[in-house]
């Protein structure tokens, strides 16, 4: 996976998501078709991964993904909200930065704090 920095939007695999997104929402799907529609065609993708621990982090970033985009639509799923702060506790993405820079490990482990305290406090449908 490519990075570039510590945000939610600041790596390949979130930013893929990003564009299916925008790409269904513009052709007038309703963000909980769009939502159906990624979660349904990205899992089936992370089911390559041979166990859970590597599956993890990026199933991470997918409901972390899914979530800041219905919360910048204003339609933020309990399902998805749920899930995504599951995943947070659990690590989050974390593993994938625990071989680089540990300041970008920090950094990022703030943004998923900050993150989650963000869905926390978010009303989900």
């Amino acid at each position: 996976m490519g990075t570039w920095g510590t945000d939610l939007w600041e790596d390949d695999f979130s930013c893929d998501i990003q564009e299916d997104w925008n790409h269904f929402i513009d052709e007038g799907m309703t963000p909980e078709k769009a939502t159906a529609v990624i979660l349904e065609e990205w899992l089936v993708e992370l089911d390559d991964y041979d166990d859970d621990e590597e599956r993890q982090p990026y199933e991470a970033l997918l409901y972390i993904a899914v979530a800041a985009l219905q919360l910048e639509n204003e339609a933020l799923q309990s399902k998805v909200k749920n899930k995504a702060l599951q995943l947070i506790d659990a690590g989050g993405d974390l593993s994938l930065w625990e071989d680089g820079d540990s300041t970008d490990y920090e950094k990022r482990k703030q943004v998923l704090a900050r993150f989650k305290r963000q869905l926390e406090d978010a009303k989900a449908n």
